[in-house]
């Protein structure tokens, strides 16, 4: 069994295994291209998601991030069936979620902030309110307190409710916006502060969806997984964060968020893919270098390791403590950066080795 705490992420697995991330791999039925498609539109809604960081600067540790079908809210939620139920039965056609946290176990503090979309206005301001009905009258599977509407100051449009528990304030809100639902949830020292981020996280959102250009569901099963043709680079086993982004959307997955937004962009990277590896392409085979050290950089608990022999671009680092990523490698090859997290010597280099022969032969 998966044990959660109330919604946030820390505590959910390395991987949440669900139907719905395989990228193609063979001839699909007209449902499954439709499905395929909601999730590279999901992908392309991560391009237009407010960036944790630039919502509070606290929150530094990446959590998770991944498009947002029913089975991943119903995780970030903090399993709370009523709120997965709610955006099913309004149609939620997809959407991006993300989380962070300040990494302070005493002085907690958690973000996690997402965009769904609905067919039409009309399902959207109805989801909100079902999905906030959800998180009044329904706990999630580790929830001891329930939580209180209450109006948002500045917001009068948000459906917000909050409680305290361990310590710590804790508040969610959802807001629709046109066919869209702006979904925040926060966990802070104080209200004030709480609702000062939920503040934030809406006034950041909502001009990123204004230039959000959506694909109409009907054009769904013709929006391609893989347009970049870098998702097909990724090797080993994928869970519900893989997919394939943009820079911004690769912000999201980033370790050091606020340092890789200027890395990124220095090292001209124009394309990221995540499955059990992640691929990076930039403009030109002196940006993936410069990426691929920038990378290691962002790894400062972590020390340097032996790499695999007869591959001179790659490199290893390890954390003495060990787990589930215990070790972190990259390796070059031309413009593709490859990385690659594991959680013993073997597996690092068995990878390695794998994306070192994806990436020899890519354009």
């Amino acid at each position: 069994m998966i044990a959660l705490s109330s919604c946030y992420p820390d505590d959910v697995p390395t991987s949440v295994s669900t139907t719905t991330s395989a990228a193609p791999t063979s001839v699909l039925t007209p449902d499954q291209l439709r499905h395929q498609g909601a999730l590279a539109e999901g992908t392309r809604m991560a391009d237009v998601l407010a960036l944790p960081t630039d919502i509070d600067p606290d929150v530094t540790v990446y959590g998770r991030a991944g498009v947002l079908t029913s089975a991943m809210l119903l995780v970030m939620a903090g399993h709370n069936d009523a709120i997965k139920a709610a955006a099913d039965d309004n149609g939620l056609l997809t959407g991006f979620i993300t989380h962070r946290t300040n990494g302070d176990r005493e002085r907690r503090k958690d973000l996690t902030h997402g965009v769904m979309r609905f067919p039409d206005a009309a399902a959207a301001s109805k989801a909100a309110e079902d999905l906030a009905d959800g998180s009044v009258n329904y706990r999630g599977l580790l929830e001891s307190q329930s939580r209180t509407p209450a109006p948002l100051p500045g917001a009068p449009e948000a459906q917000f409710s909050h409680k305290e528990e361990r310590g710590r304030v804790e508040g969610m809100a959802f807001t629709a916006v046109r066919e869209y639902v702006i979904y925040t949830s926060v966990r802070t020292g104080t209200r004030d502060e709480l609702e000062r981020i939920m503040l934030r996280a809406l006034e950041l959102q909502r001009p990123l969806l204004d230039d959000f250009r959506p694909t109409p569901p009907a054009d769904y099963p013709e929006l391609p997984y893989d347009p970049e043709g870098v998702f097909a680079l990724t090797v080993g086993d994928g869970d519900a964060q893989q997919g394939a982004y943009r820079l911004r959307g690769a912000l999201l997955f980033a370790q050091d968020q606020p340092r890789a937004a200027t890395v990124f962009r220095e090292v001209g990277l124009n394309a990221m893919a995540n499955k059990g590896t992640t691929v990076y392409r930039t403009d030109d085979a002196a940006g993936a270098q410069r990426l691929s050290a920038a990378l290691g950089e962002m790894q400062p608990a972590y020390q340097p390791a032996s790499a695999p022999t007869g591959i001179p671009s790659a490199s290893c680092l390890s954390r003495p403590e060990g787990g589930a990523n215990s070790w972190f490698c990259l390796v070059t090859a031309g413009r593709f950066v490859g990385e690659i997290w594991a959680k013993t010597q073997d597996d690092a280099h068995r990878l390695v080795e794998q994306q070192h022969q994806a990436l020899r032969s890519a354009k």
